[in-house]
């Protein structure tokens, strides 16, 4: 199974790749780019800027998730410690309820004997 999977990862990255050296190679037009605040004007190629664009996005977004994730596992860091909590006081209790059993030496009552009316006074 984790064959197949490195397999299907690896055929996705070829074609991803595959798919942005065509574009590279077809898109080799100058662009100028202007940024409003500043007076500066950049020349770049219409490939790099696209590619430097989605390179950009795919690190925001990868960042984003990686964010994500430590706060799930922070959540699962404390929920194993309040379960592991629970488990040593229910343990506890057990053992309580259990030594609390052990000590009651009260005589065994014969149910039997007990009359079932009492007398009328």
């Amino acid at each position: 199974m984790r064959f197949i999977g490195r397999l299907i990862w690896l055929l996705i990255t070829l074609t991803a790749v595959t798919v942005a050296m065509l574009f590279a190679t077809s898109n080799t037009e100058m662009v100028t780019i202007k940024l409003w605040p500043f007076a500066n004007v950049f020349t770049l190629s219409l490939w790099i800027l696209v590619l430097g664009t989605l390179a950009v996005g795919a690190l925001i977004g990868s960042g984003l998730v990686w964010m994500s994730l430590i706060a799930a596992k922070a959540r699962n860091w404390r929920l194993t410690r309040q379960l592991s909590k629970a488990e040593m006081r229910a343990s506890k209790a057990e053992k309580q309820l259990l030594d609390a059993d052990t000590e009651d030496n009260s005589p065994d009552v014969n149910l039997a004997a007990i009359p079932k009316k009492l007398p009328a006074s």
